[in-house]
């Protein structure tokens, strides 16, 4: 096999690209790797593909990329003691979404996410502060300065048109912070925003006629992206133990006829059931 990078755009559970390496492509002294995410959101060490074992290659998913703009996979090399052996790869790819809308995602939990439409006015004010103090002797004046925050009170009023849609925003916003992602064409948002959102308020349109229509009062302000891995993955064990319960030979050796390693269960794990 070779090296790719393969793009999604359906919400399952959100855009997203795989990411495969053949360790045919590496330094045959490496033992592991870091994959870094290059675009014009900068360059990213990849959650969960940060100091990875790549004996036998490594199938893992990027379920933070930015929208819009192409984006260039890059591999920085390991040998067994911890020394860096250089980069390999240049593997490019885009991901594009319609316009006027956005995904909200929780990134340490992949699977909660939902995309919404976004009004108007999302993201249309962006406000920075920093602590300033003036200081006056005789006719000369002086401010003395601190850093400039990340973004404050941003607009990210948006719509769902389903009640599953609402249900999953819901559980987005009941997280300690998520991830904001849209197209370019969007406004000048950073590509990959993390925001926490205190007090978000939902407006049901018509459902009291039966409709699922519901419009989303939110303010975020911009956090730093948190650098733990992912705590509840996509693909994990229970996926698989409930897809074997549905085949009528349910045993280890039927597991292993559909998925001779690792690997292969990783670039082809069972549906969700």
């Amino acid at each position: 096999m070779v090296s790719t990078v393969t793009p999604h755009t359906d919400m399952d559970p959100s855009p997203r690209v795989d990411v495969f390496l053949d360790p045919a492509d590496m330094d045959p002294a490496a033992v592991t790797v870091t994959v870094h995410q290059i675009s014009a959101a900068g360059d990213v060490e990849v959650r969960n593909m940060r100091g990875v074992s790549v004996l036998g290659g490594l199938a893992q998913t990027d379920y933070w990329v930015p929208f819009g703009v192409p984006v260039t996979y890059k591999v920085q090399q390991f040998d067994a003691s911890g020394s860096e052996l250089g980069y390999v790869l240049e593997l490019v790819t885009q991901v594009d979404i319609g316009d006027g809308y956005a995904v909200l995602s929780d990134p340490l939990a992949p699977a909660t996410a939902v995309m919404v439409e976004a009004h108007t006015d999302f993201g249309g004010q962006l406000r920075r502060s920093r602590p300033t103090r003036v200081y006056r002797a005789g006719y000369q004046t002086r401010a003395l300065m601190g850093l400039q925050s990340l973004l404050e009170d941003v607009p990210l009023r948006c719509q769902t048109k389903s009640l599953a849609d609402a249900d999953a925003l819901e559980e987005v916003l009941a997280g300690t912070g998520f991830l904001v992602r849209l197209m370019p064409s969007g406004g000048r948002l950073p590509l990959l925003m993390h925001v926490v959102v205190p007090s978000p308020v939902q407006v049901p349109v018509d459902v009291q006629y039966g409709g699922e229509w519901i419009q989303w009062d939110l303010t975020g302000t911009e956090i730093s992206r948190p650098e733990i891995d992912v705590l509840v993955a996509v693909i994990n064990y229970g996926r698989f133990q409930a897809y074997m319960n549905t085949l009528p030979d349910n045993t280890y050796g039927n597991a292993a006829s559909i998925w001779s390693t690792y690997l292969d269960a990783m670039l082809n794990p069972p549906p969700a059931v």
